[in-house]
C-alpha cells in the first residue's frame, strides 16, 4: 500500500471515530435495567419536585462520558424524571420519605 492510500485510510478512520464521538453525544439517554429511560443530567436544579416519585437514582460525577454532574433523578408517576441538585436543602427529607415508601435511590 503507498503512502498516499495509507493516508487516505488513516483520514477515513479519524472521520469515522469523529462522527461516533459527536453521535455519541447527542444521546444523552442511560437506558437502566429496569426499562427507565434515564436522562444524562448535565445540569441540576434546587426546585421541589412535588409530583409522586416511582423510582430514584444518584448519578455521580463521572460515572458516565459526559455526564459530569453529581444528581439525584427522580421519576414520576408519569415518567418524567428530574435532575435534583444533591445540595438542595429539601432532599433529605424527600429521601427519607422515599425510603419509607421503599424507594431507596440507586446508583448508576
Amino acid at each position: 500500500m503507498s503512502f498516499s492510500a495509507n493516508c487516505r485510510v488513516a483520514i477515513i478512520c479519524a472521520a469515522v471515530l469523529l462522527f461516533l464521538h459527536v453521535q455519541g453525544q447527542k444521546n444523552r439517554t442511560i437506558v437502566f435495567r429496569d426499562g427507565i429511560d434515564l436522562p444524562c443530567c448535565t445540569n441540576t436544579s434546587a426546585a421541589k419536585i412535588i409530583e409522586e416519585v416511582r423510582a430514584c437514582y444518584e448519578q455521580r460525577e463521572h460515572t458516565f462520558a459526559g455526564c459530569k454532574v453529581h444528581a439525584f433523578i427522580f421519576v414520576t408517576v408519569l415518567n418524567i424524571p428530574y435532575c435534583v441538585d444533591p445540595k438542595a436543602s429539601w432532599l433529605p427529607s424527600r429521601l427519607k420519605e422515599l425510603s419509607a415508601k421503599g424507594i431507596n435511590c440507586s446508583v448508576l
